[in-house]
């Protein structure tokens, strides 16, 4: 299917070659296209929407000024840039996706993943979203706990320091119980 934000995105992209931000397209589109603002009742869900109206619209076009006048659209959600192909012997058979996640790109152009996300998906994906960011501060406190200075350590190295510290603290052994627990808890949540 067509979507009919190809038009007005490739005007605001030839107006502003040097380059935008998602957001300043969803600005953009908010003024020129009003059926955006009726897309779902929930604003999340609205939001999911008009975000993903705008992806299929960006991947649709990387495909087709590929193919048909040489150029090279860079989709990036802080930075969307159409750019001349300057190097006229690339050749045809190098696929765009080599420059973007192949995934990333699937996902916005196949139109059933918008039909089929709901309210609660979006909601997941918010709270997946939120959790993340508290285990990073998590994943900090525990590597910190464990002594570990490597901010991205194997499985191997997260069990070999566990076992050390944890044998030193285990209370069958004269160690601290409160230490103990907070070595588990740290190893628990670096371990998965």
């Amino acid at each position: 299917m067509r979507n009919p934000l190809i038009g007005p995105i490739l005007s605001i992209l030839r107006d502003h070659p040097q380059g935008v931000g998602e957001f300043y397209i969803l600005k953009n589109l908010r003024e020129q296209v009003p059926e955006l603002h009726h897309l779902a009742d929930d604003p999340n869900l609205q939001l999911f929407r008009q975000h993903f109206l705008i992806m299929n619209a960006l991947y649709q076009l990387q495909t087709n000024l590929w193919q048909e006048e040489s150029l090279t659209l860079s989709i990036n959600a802080m930075h969307i840039r159409l750019m001349a192909n300057h190097d006229r012997s690339i050749s045809s058979s190098q696929d765009v996706s080599d420059s973007v996640d192949a995934k990333l790109a699937a996902y916005y152009l196949d139109w059933s993943e918008y039909e089929k996300t709901s309210e609660d998906d979006v909601m997941r994906l918010l709270d997946s979203f939120y959790n993340g960011i508290n285990n990073l501060d998590n994943k900090a406190a525990a590597l910190e706990i464990l002594h570990i200075d490597n901010k991205n350590p194997t499985k191997e190295e997260i069990k070999r320091q566990y076992r050390k510290l944890a044998h030193q603290a285990h209370p069958d052994r004269g160690g601290d119980t409160e230490q103990f627990i907070s070595l588990r808890q740290a190893y628990e949540c670096l371990i998965y």
